[in-house]
């Protein structure tokens, strides 16, 4: 094949890698929907910033060798421990807290940062999120010889995979025009149950 022929399978194939996440449906995809009808188009874009960056560092991790570390037992043993901790408390959270639509108007520069960190943490701290970045090198690695092969196209997937979060955020920003208060509230307890359930399923597949 030529250079340029090899550059679009390239291209195909980490964008269809990247199209694939959106089949994953986790907490982090909640807690970006949460954000942008809670607090606004800014706020949920913060949170998509946050978690591409997570999957980022995840690549830059792995492509200079540390799959072992991600597959080592108590590693992902102490990070499914602190990752579904973590959902089970902004489950709780999302059960309890009286949720204000209003918020999208005030959100603040400090805020933002809130919003990136936690949208990083959440994707970082999950196993599963390490695993699909093992499972997308390692078909990468099948498929090309070239090292300048695998990391175009793990760099398509991350672009398709920020671009898809941000429609994501856009259309979560349009439902919230349309959300009444007690109905806000209602979707909110419901994300607060599966939050709970996605941490206690982290907990039961590692302990």
């Amino acid at each position: 094949l030529s250079t340029k022929g090899i550059l679009i399978i390239d291209v195909i194939t980490g964008f269809f890698l990247g199209l694939s996440t959106l089949v994953f449906i986790g907490a982090v995809f909640f807690y970006l929907i949460k954000t942008a009808i809670v607090s606004g188009k800014k706020a949920g874009v913060a949170v998509a910033s946050g978690i591409i960056i997570g999957d980022i560092l995840y690549v830059v991790l792995l492509l200079f060798g540390f799959s072992e570390v991600f597959e080592n037992e108590v590693f992902v043993t102490w990070f499914a421990f602190f990752g579904g901790t973590l959902l089970v408390m902004i489950g709780i959270r999302y059960l309890i807290k009286k949720h204000d639509i209003s918020e999208a108007t005030s959100v603040s520069k400090s805020s933002l940062w809130i919003h990136f960190t936690k949208g990083f943490v959440l994707n970082f701290i999950n196993p599963f999120v390490a695993a699909v970045w093992v499972g997308f090198l390692a078909i990468n690695e099948a498929q090309f010889s070239s090292s300048a092969s695998v990391i175009t196209s793990l760099s398509i997937s991350l672009v398709v995979i920020f671009l898809t979060d941000l429609l994501k955020v856009f259309y979560a920003e349009k439902l919230r025009r349309l959300l009444r208060p007690s109905a806000l509230q209602k979707t909110f307890n419901t994300l607060g149950i599966i939050m709970i359930l996605f941490g206690i399923r982290l907990l039961y597949e590692f302990f």
